[in-house]
């Protein structure tokens, strides 16, 4: 055991010895001990951001300790914007991991540049060539100099995209493109290979109108391959097959 480390441990024996880790006034103590000075920051969630951006806005000082209270760290990280939410804790004597969670863009808005979205329809301030995004394109759209994409039956059919994805992410990789229709739906294409090539869901009640258009296609299947699935009417789906030849 070298020098170091046993200077730790007989550091911590002690504090316990005398109370010094009570939940309540423990860490007070603590953080005045240089053995508990911050050494390593792990990252944790990253995708998008790079660790050393992180590292950046976390700022620690050289006296820095794991004990002290990390929420103004915690708000500085997450001040990224590429960063909704960063979470610090404890994981040594002298290392802490930071779990962070990103905005995720769930389509590429074609305007005609694309722009990456996430599900509120905000463009979120990535290059979709630099990190390989594999999204559905979204049609029929433009992003404002706000950066908040128009008309509103393009976030509309945004908010059918992310509680459809909710119940069958099969689906929504399948997806190759979606745009607004009639005012009151959103029409998908699908990829070849798909057992549908078109759906239509309304934004009233989509999830209900997916589970219809499920039972449908998988009724139908049995006489065919269905091209197109429209679930606009109440209750009912409209099916088109594919002709025969």
């Amino acid at each position: 055991m070298n020098r170091t480390l046993r200077r730790r441990l007989t550091v911590v024996a002690a504090a316990s010895s005398v109370g010094v880790l009570s939940p309540v006034w423990g860490p007070i103590l603590l953080r005045e001990l240089p053995v508990f000075g911050v050494e390593q920051l792990r990252v944790h969630g990253a995708r998008f951001v790079p660790e050393e951006d992180i590292d950046r806005l976390a700022a620690f000082k050289p006296e820095a300790s794991v004990w002290d209270d990390m929420r103004a760290v915690e708000a500085a990280v997450a001040g990224h914007p590429l960063i909704t939410d960063a979470r610090i804790s404890r994981s040594g004597i002298h290392r802490l991991d930071i779990e962070i969670r990103e905005v995720q863009p769930i389509v590429l808005a074609a305007t005609p540049r694309l722009v990456p979205l996430d599900a509120s329809g905000r463009s979120v301030p990535l290059e979709p060539s630099a990190h390989d995004l594999d999204l559905p394109v979204l049609l029929g759209c433009r992003v404002s100099e706000n950066g908040r994409v128009e008309p509103e039956a393009a976030r509309r059919s945004l908010d059918v995209l992310e509680q459809v994805s909710a119940v069958d992410s099969v689906f929504t990789r399948q997806i190759s493109s979606l745009r607004p229709i009639g005012g009151d739906a959103v029409e998908f294409l699908l990829l070849p290979g798909s057992s549908v090539n078109r759906v239509v869901l309304p934004f009233r009640d989509p999830v209900k109108a997916f589970l219809r258009v499920e039972r449908a296609v998988g009724t139908a299947e049995a006489n065919g391959s269905v091209t197109s699935a429209d679930a606009r009417f109440r209750g009912e789906v409209v099916l088109r097959m594919r002709a025969d030849g």
